[in-house]
């Protein structure tokens, strides 16, 4: 399991809910912040503590969570029901856990490690004394909504997640780094607390990246294509260009109007159109200016440059390189023929 970069922040600006070494109470509040469970300590119970504290913005709740004391000898065991309506990213920050869902899968996650714990699963999480986590909360049907996204469908995707971690290493520090800024939004008190726009691209972006970097095992469709995104995204693009194709526009730009990255998008429209973004953008400008220039022909109306710089030409050699190579002779011969 690849390693992520260490839980930026001070995890005491979080609101503390429980500061406790009473096995009933800790299971009454955490119960009530997450979901039913049951709660045993392995061990001498006078061993037992936990600390549960979280804050958030709307569309994303960050919780810290820790049991016993790595001084001490009694680990904790913790069996709660399927989450339901949220998903949660846990990353270990000290100690050990070991998670496992009864009859599919068992992980031993360890400090700078995550795992997913998707709303559908049963699972329970054996923790080393001492062992501390930090939860990144995202709700069911945002991520569902990038799911289908991701997958080029249009309805949410019932999303399952393995418990194996990031699909690879550059996926965990994909990973590590949205996850860094939603900590340092939250322990920094940053301004997706009260500015809802910046409090929803984080939201619908940090759900973005966790369908593109963890393990999706989801049925009905191509699973296999985590990662990647498929004809959504590519038709998203397309009609931005046809309505806006005069407007300045780079690759970032046309990623964030699609809702992936960059390199999703291009490996989207290699798959789909055999071209690049910005290929495509450069295709439906020529085709605009071929049309300006056969009225221009007509009417006067127009230069060369002018046409070229109208549709974002700026350099006159190279539209008229690109021109010829698409139409076969110079956007003059068009202008004056």
């Amino acid at each position: 399991m690849a390693e992520l970069s260490a839980v930026p922040g001070d995890l005491s600006k979080l609101t503390t809910l429980v500061h406790s070494s009473d096995l009933e109470e800790t299971r009454e509040i955490i119960s009530h912040a997450y979901s039913p469970y049951q709660l045993d300590c392995l061990g001498d119970p006078r061993e037992f503590s936990a600390w549960y504290a979280e804050s958030g913005f709307p569309g994303i709740t960050l919780s810290g969570l820790r049991y016993g004391s790595p001084h001490l000898d009694a680990e904790t065991l913790i069996k709660p029901q399927p989450l339901g309506t949220y998903l949660l990213v846990c990353e270990v920050s000290h100690g050990w856990v070991t998670v496992s869902s009864p009859g599919r899968e068992e992980c031993c996650v360890g400090p700078g490690e995550t795992y997913v714990l998707d709303p559908y699963r049963s699972f329970q999480v054996h923790w080393s004394p001492g062992a501390q986590m930090t939860t990144v909360r995202l709700d069911r049907e945002t991520v569902e909504r990038a799911v289908a996204d991701a997958l080029g469908v249009d309805e949410p995707v019932r999303a399952r997640f393995a418990l194996g971690g990031a699909v690879s290493p550059q996926a965990a520090r994909t990973w590590a780094g949205i996850s860094g800024a939603v900590h340092r939004e939250v322990l920094g008190e940053g301004i997706a607390r009260t500015n809802p726009l910046v409090a929803t691209h984080l939201t619908q972006t940090a759900a973005a990246l966790l369908v593109g970097t963890q393990r999706l095992i989801t049925d009905g469709v191509d699973a296999r294509r985590t990662g990647t995104v498929s004809h959504a995204a590519v038709r998203r693009v397309m009609a931005l260009v046809e309505e806006r194709a005069d407007q300045p526009h780079t690759l970032a730009d046309l990623a964030a109007a699609a809702r992936v990255s960059p390199r999703a998008l291009q490996e989207a429209f290699r798959q789909h159109l055999d071209t690049t973004p910005l290929g495509y953008l450069r295709e439906i400008r020529l085709k605009r200016a071929h049309e300006d220039l056969l009225t221009a022909a007509r009417d006067g109306s127009a230069t060369v440059s002018d046409v070229a710089y109208r549709w974002g030409f700026s350099n006159l050699g190279r539209f008229a390189a690109y021109y010829r190579e698409r139409y076969g002779h110079p956007p003059s011969t068009t202008l004056n023929g």
